[in-house]
């Protein structure tokens, strides 16, 4: 591959036009692929080639050949759909101002003490081709912002329309909070050893019952990185942590000690520190992840029938002979 390829695709992905990767071989000529008068070129094919490419790689950085065929034909099929947008902002005179694209252009540049810095680093490529597919990079994008990402938003209306509708999602269980002492136990562990892990366990417990401060306790003691933050646990609900340790403080009212409590990581002392009752979220509790929800369902089913529509327009040419199916 040519010093100034490598070199451009290396720039291009510190603007985040493409992820960097070495050992691609792809081809150079210019025009590979159009949708009517809408070019994709063998540049193009590598950058998004080599943007895919990392995670494909084998654990030794290596990639078969008929591997990287298949990325190939990915990345093709990628641009494909990249055309079909641009020729939908050409036909709805979506633009794409000259100052976004020196902007993204100059990105670049300033790798390079000057212009024919970069224009060496472009090889046949050349500038004035390379701004072509920037262009075509944005106005892609601007295209899918306008036909899909605009008509996907929703109302505060709608979103409580759905809340409301769906109350049984937003259900809370009961939570519990609680902080805990663990005096980890290999469980092969038997005899004298494990009984003074034990006895430890308990002198622990019956320090923080008397009313030691549990955070230093935890601290100074704990077997386990919640130690840090003095053993907090966080919250938790029903099901959700081991049932010996679940058993032991759900009968507990906030402040209470138990322990030492058994379990497969070893014995724990253990002190309720909250609970919330069980209770339905709010609306603005959840909102935004009902507006998530909603819009990214809505998202992909407009995109989806946006790209059949102009698919079915007009068909996409294949110019290059090697990237035929």
């Amino acid at each position: 591959m040519a010093y100034g390829m490598n070199r451009m695709i290396w720039l291009l992905a510190l603007i985040g036009l493409v992820g960097f990767s070495s050992n691609v071989e792809a081809t150079e000529q210019y025009v590979i692929a159009k949708v009517d008068e809408v070019e994709i070129t063998g540049f193009e094919l590598q950058r998004e080639t080599q943007r895919i490419m990392p995670f494909n790689k084998s654990f030794h950085g290596s990639i078969s050949k008929d591997r990287l065929k298949v990325i190939q034909k990915m990345a093709l099929d990628r641009l494909i759909d990249q055309a079909y947008k641009v020729r939908y902002a050409q036909a709805n005179d979506i633009i794409i101002p000259d100052s976004e694209i020196d902007e993204r252009v100059n990105a670049v540049q300033t790798k390079f003490k000057n212009k024919k810095g970069l224009e060496k680093a472009l090889g046949n490529e050349g500038l004035k081709e390379f701004r072509k597919s920037v262009y075509r990079l944005l106005v892609a994008k601007k295209a899918e912002e306008i036909a899909v990402n605009s008509k996907a938003e929703v109302g505060d209306e709608e979103l409580l329309t759905f809340y409301r509708q769906n109350t049984f999602m937003y259900q809370r269980p009961m939570q519990y909070r609680a902080s805990h002492i663990l005096i980890k136990v290999d469980p092969s562990l038997v005899g004298e050893e494990r009984g003074k892990l034990l006895t430890k366990a308990n002198d622990l417990a019956a320090k923080a019952k008397a009313g030691e401060d549990f955070y230093n306790l935890a601290y100074y003691n704990s077997d386990e990185d919640t130690k840090f933050v003095g053993g907090d646990i966080g919250y938790f609900q029903s099901g959700q942590t081991v049932k010996a340790f679940e058993d032991a403080v759900k009968d507990l009212d906030p402040g209470d000690v138990v322990g030492p409590v058994e379990t497969i990581s070893g014995f724990h002392v253990i002190k309720l520190t909250e609970i919330q009752d069980a209770r339905l979220l709010d609306f603005d509790e959840v909102k935004s992840k009902i507006k998530q929800t909603i819009e990214d369902k809505k998202r992909t089913q407009l995109y989806d029938e946006w790209l059949k529509d102009l698919k079915n327009q007009v068909q996409a040419e294949i110019i290059y002979s090697d990237l035929k199916s």
